[in-house]
């Protein structure tokens, strides 16, 4: 009788101690983001899974679907807030959609932990808000890595001219006059044009930008836009000696086409990354999905749960502003690197995670992404030019 009563006492003592949170999570998983979202997702429930076996931390996931849309987003964010009653929401991944969730954001006031939405149009609009966590780079932290291959590209490989088609939403356009300006900086000619997103036709620009014959065919945009892009730059006859790329994410199945072939990107984290993080990942993400993927929302998503979780559990207590606190002063090792917050650049952002030192360049080769800039980060040589050029 007494052991029973103390088995019992014992459970009580354990169910008290542990913290309890109702998590709300809004990510694209359909539209023009879904695969990004779909894999934020898989990491998301992985490191919730860990958290809750951990026994210290109980999360409870709600999840919604953005859509990659505004008008789907709002209220679907409303029904988070309103109907489910969460304090605590991870989302905001596309650009567009996270800017049209700062009204909403501000006006029910739940901790915001954000995956991605690197347009720094997205931070002006959170300026102030002060349980706005941004784990992503922004947009200059982007484009800080990118011209540094692009300064490698012009010194080392001779390139001199640059044309840019980008999407006409807030993650193309933010901050593409002040790229096409630091481009020019390093010594290149620059033209740049705008495309509708998700129009998939990509002719008349491509066929404009054959008469300019540029060094470097540069597109930023989602991933839908990816195998369009490859073809239409054949079919119209446009020969750059790289084609590089910027999305959140890449199509599901693109390094089996063979128009993928030396298409070069960049990305924050591949599971070729050998530091010991990345490797827990993996292995994990291996073992509950049967796959290894390559997008790094995955991990991206990990890490925000993983976070939140020791941030509760320091905290002890689910009280959103009493985690915000412990979640701002957090250090913890990530398999991207060591994760800690910090005021951006522009001082927009109180509590920024990430920064340019998480990016690197790869190339598809023959069915894989290979890391090929920078030279510590490298597995094999960048081939430039492409195979699209010397067909």
């Amino acid at each position: 009788m007494r052991k029973g009563l103390g088995l019992l006492v014992l459970l009580a003592g354990l169910a008290w101690a542990q913290t309890s949170l109702k998590v709300g999570v809004i990510l694209p998983l359909s539209g023009a983001s879904a695969v990004a979202g779909k894999a934020a997702l898989n990491g998301i429930q992985l490191a919730a899974e860990e958290a809750n076996a951990g026994g210290k931390v109980r999360l409870e996931l709600v999840v919604v679907d953005d859509g990659t849309d505004p008008s789907k987003a709002v209220p679907a964010f409303t029904k988070l807030m309103t109907v489910d009653k969460v304090d605590i929401v991870i989302g905001g991944l596309a650009s567009g959609v996270t800017f049209a969730l700062s009204g909403p954001v501000k006006q029910y006031g739940p901790l915001f932990l954000v995956i991605g939405a690197a347009s720094s149009v997205v931070e002006q609009a959170f300026e102030g808000y002060p349980l706005f966590f941004h784990y992503h780079p922004w947009d200059y932290h982007n484009v800080a890595a990118a011209l540094q291959f692009f300064q490698y590209l012009n010194r080392e490989q001779g390139a001199k001219k640059v044309a840019i088609l980008y999407e006409d939403g807030p993650f193309g356009s933010a901050g593409i006059g002040v790229y096409k300006q630091q481009l020019e900086k390093l010594g290149y000619q620059v033209q740049a044009e705008p495309y509708k997103t998700g129009s998939g036709q990509f002719t008349p620009i491509l066929t404009r930008f054959r008469a300019f014959q540029p060094d470097i065919l540069y597109w930023i945009g989602y991933d839908v836009d990816a195998l369009p892009i490859a073809a239409q730059t054949r079919q119209v006859g446009l020969r750059p000696k790289l084609i590089y790329g910027a999305p959140p994410s890449w199509p599901i199945g693109f390094e089996k086409n063979p128009l993928s072939q030396d298409v070069a990107g960049m990305t924050a984290w591949l599971p070729t990354l050998s530091n010991l993080e990345s490797r827990r990942f993996v292995e994990a993400y291996r073992k509950k999905y049967g796959e290894v993927t390559e997008e790094y929302m995955a991990p991206m998503g990990y890490v925000i749960v993983k976070s939140l979780a020791l941030a509760a559990e320091r905290a002890g207590s689910p009280d959103k502003n009493r985690i915000a606190e412990a979640l701002a002063g957090l250090r913890l090792n990530t398999p991207f690197g060591p994760l800690s917050f910090k005021p951006s650049d522009t001082g927009k952002t109180r509590y920024q995670g990430f920064g340019p030192e998480i990016w690197f360049q790869f190339q598809y080769i023959q069915g894989t992404r290979r890391p090929v800039f920078p030279k510590e980060k490298a597995s094999v040589p960048l081939r430039y030019p492409g195979e699209y050029y010397l067909r």
